[in-house]
């Protein structure tokens, strides 16, 4: 076990933290966090003046990450023998639920079920440093910030301790691990970007990215193709070597221009002016068919509604119509 030790000054009283990290074959390595008295010296705090100490408290005070860290660094950690009691409880209390459900009444009842809500709420306070060095690893993406990481992997370690079996012999630490990581990625798969990418491609990119450090430019092709996918960028970021344009000055304007206007208005007036072979009935017909006065398009059923006869009827006098009107275009353009 190694330990770091950092102070700061605050209120006239020194606040000295000091930073356990466990490593061990049997479970997965993270810090531990608690405090020791304030009438220890260090040497260390002289190199610091009272302003500057002031500040780092301040600062840390403020950041809620720390805040969050500070407290759950005060709760102890449960060795192998605390943990294994702790499952015994929990599972005496999830039989007297169970009996409860089935009718069964009495205070033999209640007594485990209360217990076993005690000893499982301990062993998650105990345990939230751990899902706190997991959602570190994690690259944050836009929009999400640690503290939701944290939230969601503290998800998955209230279903890990629901689960864990304490006859397996195995720490819970090393258990747990895989809870919280799979509700941290399933956080990420469906919160984390506008585009949702399937499980197996988001926990890929994922990895990928933890490989090269979060550095999207060392991705390889089909991830950094997925990584594009799921990464908003601006309109207004600067582009070239020069960072003389924007992104949004590449992007084509979809409004169409003058010309297209006027292209557009004219082959709405020689359409108007082939209709002019029809009779009144005839036209009225394929007006309403394909919307030319309003835009508005209607069924045959509608069509036919309006003019008093059935939709087939009205569909066989649209074609014949249209018919009409493509040989009239024909004749126009074999005269051009």
């Amino acid at each position: 076990m190694t330990e770091v030790t950092k102070s700061w000054l605050y209120g006239g009283a020194s606040v000295w933290l000091t930073i356990c990290q466990t490593k061990s074959q049997e479970t997965t390595a993270y810090p531990s966090l608690k405090f020791v008295s304030p009438r220890k010296t260090h040497l260390g705090a002289r190199h610091l003046t009272v302003r500057d100490q002031d500040k780092q408290v301040r600062k840390t005070m403020s950041d809620s990450v720390g805040q969050y860290l500070n407290e759950i660094g005060m709760v102890p950690l449960l060795n192998a023998q605390e943990e294994r009691e702790l499952s015994q409880i929990i599972e005496a209390g999830a039989a007297a639920r169970a009996r409860k459900e089935a009718g069964e009444t009495g205070r033999e009842i209640e007594r485990p079920i209360r217990a076993a809500a005690r000893a499982k709420d301990r062993f998650i306070r105990s345990n939230l440093r751990l899902v706190v060095s997991v959602a570190r690893r994690y690259p944050l993406p836009p929009g999400m910030e640690l503290l939701d990481l944290i939230q969601e992997g503290n998800l998955g370690l209230e279903h890990a301790v629901d689960k864990f079996d304490w006859r397996k012999g195995f720490k819970f630490s090393t258990y747990a691990t895989f809870w919280i990581r799979q509700a941290i990625g399933r956080a990420l798969d469906q919160k984390a970007s506008l585009v949702r990418l399937p499980g197996d491609r988001s926990a890929s990119l994922r990895a990928a990215l933890r490989a090269v450090s979060g550095n999207g430019d060392e991705l390889d092709e089909e991830h950094a193709r997925l990584h594009r996918l799921t990464t908003p960028t601006s309109l207004d970021r600067t582009i070239g070597d020069d960072d003389s344009n924007e992104l949004v000055d590449l992007l084509p304007d979809s409004t169409p221009g003058p010309e297209l206007q006027v292209m557009a208005m004219a082959e709405n007036d020689r359409a108007l002016s082939l209709l002019d072979v029809l009779d009144s009935r005839a036209r009225y017909a394929v007006e309403q068919r394909f919307g030319i006065t309003d835009g508005r398009k209607r069924s045959y059923r509608e069509v036919g509604e309006e003019l008093g006869v059935t939709a087939e009827a009205a569909r066989r006098l649209v074609k014949r119509a249209v018919t009409t009107v493509r040989e009239r275009a024909s004749e126009y353009s074999d005269v051009a």
